[in-house]
């Protein structure tokens, strides 16, 4: 299963189309908030299922502020961080994550890229689309599930 990975588009579903575009084929698309709204644009001009989270900035969307999603025998927790206070500390985020016994974190928030296990589970934030943090521009991110394995890797930039 080929899972696509945005974060923080703002409105920039433009730029998010040009990278997943080259992440094809995908199988689902995760949208970990900010801009909820524009997960069902890029759902629609991508022809490939979403699902979508709200983010800090999501103030009327009525979107969920977290999601469980069982994958390819995987469960993936989807959030988009700020409720769990990403910026400071993952800490609050894992007990989350330990409690629901999930595999795989799809976050945001910080808009900086991070992949890295933690008690066994795999913490993936793709960067933002519309205002990248750190070293690398603009991305998005592709996770892979292979059976009993996960793969995650960042899609192109720019």
């Amino acid at each position: 299963m080929r899972v696509g990975v945005v974060s923080d588009t703002h409105g920039r579903v433009d730029r998010a189309i040009k990278l997943l575009n080259q992440l094809e084929p995908l199988d689902l698309l995760l949208h970990a908030g900010d801009y909820y709204r524009d997960g069902q644009l890029l759902a629609e001009a991508l022809n490939v299922p979403v699902r979508a989270v709200a983010g800090n900035c999501d103030f009327q969307t009525g979107g969920p502020g977290e999601e469980v999603l069982e994958l390819a025998g995987k469960k993936v927790f989807l959030t988009h961080g700020h409720l769990y206070h990403v910026h400071f500390s993952l800490q609050k985020l894992l007990y989350r994550a330990l409690e629901l016994q999930a595999d795989v974190v799809v976050f945001g928030h910080t808009h900086v890229r991070y992949c890295n296990v933690h008690e066994g589970i795999l913490f993936f934030n793709p960067g933002s689309i519309h205002d990248p943090r750190g070293e690398h521009g603009p991305g998005c991110g592709l996770l892979v599930i292979d059976g009993r394995e996960v793969k995650a890797s960042f899609g192109p930039r720019r």
